[in-house]
């Protein structure tokens, strides 16, 4: 009788046992198709704040281009021949500002490396600019601090010894917006 009792603890211990081992594959597959879909999820967020985080550069990226964009364009006589007109008021306002006597004339000519350009063109400006040595030596700082893409092409210095006032001519080109 004896070892009846024994078989019969043994038989249960192998019943328990089994079912112990095949409740814990179950649940064990289970936890690890959570760990996976769980895993699956955050991969999906983590590629999605990616994406909106991209989307976030973008904008901000677009809208600083634009803004940069505004303020190279005033680097640049606008297009249109009311643009020309201002700018050319400006550096008669100007000459007429530092008390010199002008002449001016203008010509439309295309850039070198850019011929056919569909963007830019130039404008070329000749001045000649009588008075005071501090007044023509002051205009031409200003033409070469102009807030406009420029470029210089000759500068002429000449005294009237007679009635000491100096004069300048001055030939330079300014970059135009098509």
């Amino acid at each position: 009788m004896r070892l009846n009792h024994s078989k019969k603890i043994f038989i249960l211990s192998l019943i328990s046992f089994f079912c112990v081992l095949i409740l814990s594959i179950v649940f064990t597959n289970l936890l690890l198709d959570k760990i996976i879909s769980i895993n699956d999820k955050v991969k999906q967020l983590d590629i999605s704040s990616r994406e909106r985080e991209r989307e976030l550069n973008l904008k901000d990226s677009i809208a600083s281009s634009k803004i940069e964009r505004e303020n190279l364009g005033g680097y640049f006589v606008g297009a249109g021949n009311a643009e020309t007109v201002k700018f050319t008021e400006y550096l008669e306002d100007l000459a007429t500002n530092l008390d010199l006597t002008q002449k001016k004339s203008l010509d439309y000519e295309p850039i070198g490396e850019l011929k056919s350009s569909e963007v830019v063109s130039a404008i070329r400006f000749k001045f000649n600019v009588s008075g005071s040595w501090s007044n023509v030596f002051a205009f031409l700082r200003a033409i070469e601090n102009l807030p406009k893409v420029s470029h210089l092409n000759n500068v002429s210095l000449n005294l009237n010894s007679e009635s000491k006032i100096w004069s300048a001519d001055l030939d330079f080109l300014v970059v135009k917006l098509k």
